[in-house]
């Protein structure tokens, strides 16, 4: 089903020309008819005062990466800095191979100068500039001014003629790959994307920028070894596929994965069989906060943030394993289905801001992952991202990897301002536990709301709430200390409060005689409420969602108190006490 949805997207999209594709073009040479550089190469850039400007795609002559890795070939019209104009190899064997191929690029355009004599002048001028060491060493010499890589591909404008744009070119590049194409003897098998007798192909095309894959790009299907083969079947033909097949659901990923979402070492796509005006999956990535009141609000106003017909949703996971495409996961559902489990989400997130001065739900999930990290998204174990991107889309409970994540983070950081993205996580872990049998369990006194709940009964959920109260009452008798009860307790609290709440309770004891005023007057009585809830025991030890309803415990309590604080503040603007 995945190949026939791609095929059916390429289709939708009329992609997959066999003789061009689109691809990155960094650099525009301007030549004169003699054959000389009649200015400094042009950048070429979709927007070119974006803060990272990227280059612009254009259609350029196919030739395939099997032809290319043999050394002795080039692109036409347009290739890498290194094939076209023999810059900056970066090793002595390998100036020998972009020798050849350089040699290779020249014949093309020599080949096609006598095919095309309406373009012959222009072409033959290219030729003689490659074949001037002068001209070259003056073009490399301007390359050096710039931040050109040998892997930026460049092409020619001769005399105000944009060679990749001629049509006599392109109907020559399109003749001679039909020649070659009726030249090929291939065997006849049943294709497994379309299920039809057709002639299969032994190797198949590459697909780009699949990361963990190669630089040439990755292989879909690919067999190399001995046991991979079977029936006598070798190469790509034990999943034999058509060259119309593979030419549609490869263009289809190209272009996917250009547009895809990046997180580590995989790209993760997505699409539907019919154009949506909104994608929810676009949320995920940016959380828009329009977009997603927006559809936290559908509900509410009656108004569908799509067409209400089962219009099918496809989405997938990929990323390199040397030279092949592995697919980590496919997810096949309908626009108005994933558009209620999207929005689940994002209530499952909603949480009271620090300040607690109204909630956010606006998450997107490279701020999700980056909370559970100090600095890179590497740090976390490789399924994460995963499970926590399909389990927006699916709707489905959340693996305790993340929970334990999140939890582990929040104990570094226990000192720290309160990271909000962590805490929202944190909850819709709780929310979603991997074994409860419903996404959204049946309200009670331990549910774990957007705020704090006064009600909850929760032991956990009570300790780090009187954690909190800890917390302020040695700010309220102290004043800033350079390590305070979260940073040296937390970390221990939260996971055998027996063993620290005792004695931390009994320091608040001596921090509520020496604070005063009306402020510790309502710490004593948040003091005196959650001890009463707690009873005489605290919990010997926690466990992994314990220790969540901990942290949200805590979490919801101190931003009650900044609520408070911002109140008196409002009354009393002379008010200096912050939480």
């Amino acid at each position: 089903m995945m190949l026939q949805a791609l095929m059916a997207y390429a289709e939708r999209e009329n992609l997959g020309d066999p003789d061009f594709e689109a691809t990155a073009i960094h650099w525009l040479l301007p030549l004169s008819l003699d054959g000389r550089l009649s200015g400094p190469p042009i950048p070429l850039y979709e927007v070119a005062d974006a803060k990272k400007p990227q280059p612009k795609r254009l259609l350029r002559p196919f030739t395939s990466p099997n032809e290319l890795n043999q050394g002795d070939k080039s692109h036409f019209l347009a290739d890498s800095l290194e094939r076209a104009l023999l810059w900056n190899p970066k090793d002595a064997a390998k100036v020998e191979n972009r020798r050849i191929a350089h040699g290779y690029f020249k014949k093309l355009f020599s080949e096609a100068a006598d095919a095309c004599p309406d373009i012959s002048p222009h072409l033959r001028a290219v030729v003689a500039l490659l074949d001037s060491a002068e001209e070259l060493t003056c073009i490399h010499r301007a390359l050096s001014s710039t931040k050109a890589k040998p892997s930026d591909n460049v092409a020619f404008q001769v005399a105000g003629r944009y060679l990749l744009e001629e049509a006599s070119l392109k109907s020559f590049w399109r003749a001679r790959r039909h020649k070659l194409r009726s030249a090929t003897q291939r065997s006849q098998r049943i294709c497994l994307a379309t299920g039809v007798l057709a002639e299969t192909l032994d190797t198949t095309e590459k697909i780009r920028g699949v990361p963990g894959g190669l630089a040439m790009g990755t292989n879909l299907i690919s067999f190399d070894k001995d046991s991979f083969t079977s029936f006598g079947l070798e190469q790509a033909q034990n999943a034999a596929v058509s060259p119309e097949a593979e030419l549609k659901f490869r263009s289809a990923l190209n272009k996917l994965i250009a547009n895809g979402l990046r997180i580590s070492e995989a790209v993760y796509l997505h699409w539907t069989r019919e154009p949506v005006a909104t994608d929810v999956f676009a949320l995920l990535e940016s959380a828009d906060e329009a977009g997603v009141h927006n559809l936290l609000t559908a509900p509410r106003t009656g108004r569908a943030p799509s067409r209400l017909q089962a219009n099918a949703y496809y989405a997938m996971g990929l990323s390199g394993n040397g030279g092949r495409i592995v697919v980590r996961d496919w997810l096949e559902s309908t626009v108005p289905e994933i558009e209620v489990n999207v929005r689940r989400w994002f209530e499952a997130l909603t949480i009271i801001n620090p300040e607690g001065a109204g909630t956010e739900s606006a998450f997107k999930l490279g701020r999700l992952l980056f909370a559970l990290v100090r600095e890179k998204i590497d740090e976390l174990p490789p399924q994460v991202p995963t499970q926590l991107l399909y389990a927006a889309l699916r709707g489905t409970p959340l693996a305790q990897t993340a929970l334990a994540a999140a939890l582990r983070r929040q104990q570094i950081d226990a000192g720290k301002q309160p990271n909000i993205a962590r805490f929202a996580l944190i909850k819709a872990c709780l929310l979603r536990p991997p074994n409860n049998s419903t996404i959204h369990p049946q309200p009670s006194d331990h549910a774990m709301t957007e705020s704090l709940n006064p009600d909850s009964r929760d032991p956990a959920y009570l300790c780090g709430r009187l954690f909190a109260v800890f917390d302020r009452l040695q700010y309220l008798a102290l004043g800033s200390v350079n390590a305070g009860v979260a940073e040296r307790f937390y970390a221990s609290a939260c996971v055998t409060p027996a063993l620290v709440m005792g004695r931390l309770f009994r320091n608040a004891q001596f921090h509520l005689a020496k604070a005063g005023g009306g402020i510790a007057e309502n710490v004593r009585r948040d003091f005196e409420e959650i001890s009463s809830a707690l009873g005489e025991k605290f919990p010997a030890t926690l466990d992994l969602e314990s220790q969540g309803r901990f942290a949200l415990g805590y979490y919801h309590q101190k931003a009650e108190y900044r609520r408070r604080t911002a109140e008196r503040k409002d009354k009393d603007p002379i008010a200096t006490v912050t939480a």
